[in-house]
């Protein structure tokens, strides 16, 4: 008998948040980036109440098996607590308040805990944490001061341990996120501690692999970047002009076919150092015309590149070759 009124006094407590421990975060110098950290935002949603799991106690507000509002009454694993009703509402997911004071609230782990020191008059909720005038909160924990405070993205971890519900192997989660307020950036780790450390003042693009990429690839994208001759300032050239050009592909092109009369119409990108690459032939006059032109053109001299806003650039470039093998 002493044990049953020891273990309902027990959880009586709990739902009053009588049981008093620290609420402040643990402040951890070694707690970093994590590597392959994204941008990332929660997609906020309520848990559903009445679910196939338990039964909905009627004329009542549910929040989940055993714990409800009915009246102006709060009630917790089914046992009338002496939270104030009147004003007490969900928040956010796992945040309910009063009047006077905050809540959260885990179904398997913590059940109902008042948050201790936190002003629930100024207390918001946002992206999952709660924040008051003075300091954000995530679960029971004080972290950080929530003037100018915003969530720069977040990142969560999955690796293997052992289920609390069921003792079974199962992936857990180790939330991490980053924040931004007066001071400057944070990193903060919600596991079953909840830890941070200071990052410095300066956001540093190397926390985000996914802005690093971006950057990477745009700067591919203007490496890459293929010009027309209309689009450039200064069109490429061949050394000695366009008479140059064809002095130089009538010496080296060689046909056996005799009386060979007309144009062949090619294609190729005259790259920033002035070598030609992706050459292709539109049109040829058969007998290997287009094959050997090509050849021809893998051993052209080096081309003055186009120029756009000052800058060499790769240029797309077309030009047809005439032949005429009866002179």
């Amino acid at each position: 008998m002493k044990t049953i009124i020891l273990i309902f006094l027990s959880i009586f407590s709990i739902a009053n948040g009588q049981i008093k421990s620290s609420n402040t975060a643990v402040r951890d110098f070694s707690l970093k980036i994590p590597e392959g950290y994204t941008k990332r935002k929660w997609v906020e949603s309520y848990p559903g109440c009445g679910t196939p799991y338990y039964t909905l106690v009627p004329n009542a507000e549910n929040y989940d098996y055993n714990f409800y509002k009915k009246g102006n009454r709060v009630y917790y694993q089914g046992i009338l607590t002496n939270i104030d009703g009147s004003s007490f509402k969900r928040i956010g997911p796992e945040y309910f308040k009063n009047n006077t004071n905050v809540y959260y609230y885990n179904t398997w782990k913590s059940g109902l805990q008042k948050i201790e020191s936190i002003d629930a008059a100024s207390t918001n909720y946002s992206d999952w944490f709660i924040a008051d005038k003075n300091y954000l909160y995530i679960k029971t924990s004080k972290v950080i001061e929530s003037k100018d405070l915003k969530l720069i993205s977040d990142y969560i971890i999955y690796k293997e341990g052992v289920s609390i519900i069921n003792n079974e192997k199962n992936f857990l989660k180790e939330k991490y996120y980053l924040f931004k307020n007066i001071k400057g950036y944070w990193i903060v780790k919600s596991s079953d501690i909840v830890s941070y450390n200071f990052l410095g003042k300066t956001y540093s693009h190397k926390w985000d692999i996914v802005y690093k990429k971006e950057k990477e690839a745009e700067k591919k994208e203007i490496e890459e970047a293929l010009y027309s001759t209309t689009d450039v300032d200064v069109l490429p050239n061949f050394p000695g002009g366009i008479s140059g050009f064809n002095g130089f592909v009538n010496k080296n092109f060689k046909v056996e076919e005799k009386d060979l009369k007309g144009k062949i119409y090619s294609t190729f990108i005259i790259e920033k150092n002035g070598t030609l690459s992706d050459i292709k032939i539109l049109r040829d006059l058969g007998y290997g015309t287009g094959k050997e032109l090509i050849r021809v053109l893998k051993l052209s001299p080096k081309w003055s590149p186009g120029i756009k806003d000052g800058k060499k650039v790769r240029c797309f470039y077309s030009i047809p070759y005439t032949v005429n093998k009866s002179l």
